[in-house]
């Protein structure tokens, strides 16, 4: 998982550009197959990419993914392969996530953005006034739900048209428009490889 190991910081997985794709395409072992959204598995965010205020109406959120335990992989010399694995709740309208051996609990709800891509909203249990919204893309394709998780300096290398320009504050992105926001995340997904993949662990 991708976390912010303290304020000001962002620790994510290296990003792959789009001039590695068709290999990758190449060497991933599994088959292709439809996905349904309860695979949707949330991850703990890095903060790298944030608002200080509410981009997304709490009310208006969607629980896609079912309660259950859930696996995070990670693409690994040509394969998907487990990272960690969790237990996923529901109190509606937002998820709880508890990973595995390890301490604390993540808080996010999941919004529905179009086209097969859902942001994940996530903020403090009980957050103090200065505690920004982070935020992250999940994709459903055929080969699994797809984590698109940049750091602001990701973002930043994606030459983002004007009107979709953060502002940058020391090592994090920050956004006013939710619209831009996804538009970012978007076209980010477009060129770059996603973070990690996400699978529910079957009985």
């Amino acid at each position: 998982m991708c976390l912010r190991e303290k304020p000001g910081t962002c620790d994510c997985s290296k990003t792959k550009t789009l001039q590695s794709v068709k290999g990758i395409e190449n060497k991933m072992n599994f088959r292709p197959q439809i996905l349904p959204i309860g695979v949707l598995v949330p991850i703990l965010l890095s903060g790298c990419i944030e608002s200080r205020m509410p981009l997304f109406d709490e009310a208006k959120a969607v629980t896609p993914a079912p309660a259950g335990r859930y696996e995070e992989q990670e693409f690994k010399r040509g394969a998907w392969i487990k990272k960690e694995s969790g237990l996923l709740t529901i109190e509606s309208p937002s998820y709880n996530w508890k990973p595995d051996g390890k301490e604390g609990i993540e808080f996010f709800t999941i919004h529905d953005v179009g086209d097969g891509f859902y942001m994940l909203s996530v903020r403090q249990k009980n957050p103090k006034p200065n505690d920004p919204y982070m935020y992250a893309l999940f994709e459903v394709t055929k080969d699994g739900i797809l984590a698109y998780q940049p750091t602001c300096s990701d973002m930043m290398k994606v030459r983002l048209p004007k009107e979709d320009l953060p502002l940058v504050d020391g090592s994090d992105c920050f956004y006013t428009d939710r619209e831009a926001l996804v538009r970012s995340f978007k076209t980010y997904a477009q060129r770059l490889l996603p973070t990690s993949r996400y699978i529910s662990m079957r009985p």
